[in-house]
């Protein structure tokens, strides 16, 4: 039996003759399909970073309104208020609402801050004593 060396025979394939055009299109969507899970990948980075940015600078904000509440040496009015606060090239909107707690000595303060059109959003609870 004699080997056959320049047909183009389905076992036997010269390095002259490349890809076909199946293996390459095959290899183009197997590509493609790669790029678009990497590129749907990124954006969702992108979006949870910004996420991330909004809650903390929310997260600031509850954190600065509770050290001025605590530090201020005049007991809080009991209710609600909502004030707004401009921070780092943000404004957010402050809400807190005071309440009286089991012991007459003590006031809860519930802090809710949210960014004026974003999506960071932040909440406290602290107790503090009034005389």
């Amino acid at each position: 039996m004699t080997r056959r060396t320049t047909g183009f025979g389905p076992s036997l394939r010269s390095a002259e003759h490349g890809f076909t055009l199946i293996e390459m299109l095959v290899a183009l969507s197997v590509f493609a399909i790669a790029a678009l899970a990497l590129l749907r990948l990124d954006a969702y980075a992108v979006a949870t970073a910004a996420d991330l940015s909004g809650k903390a600078a929310a997260q600031l904000v509850a954190e600065n309104s509770a050290a001025l509440i605590a530090s201020d040496p005049a007991a809080p009015l009991r209710g609600g208020s909502r004030t707004t606060v401009a921070n780092g090239g943000r404004s957010f909107v402050v809400a807190q609402r005071v309440a009286p707690t089991d012991d007459a000595r003590l006031v809860r303060i519930d802090i809710a801050v949210s960014e004026v059109g974003g999506t960071g959003r932040a909440g406290l609870t602290l107790v503090k004593r009034v005389s």
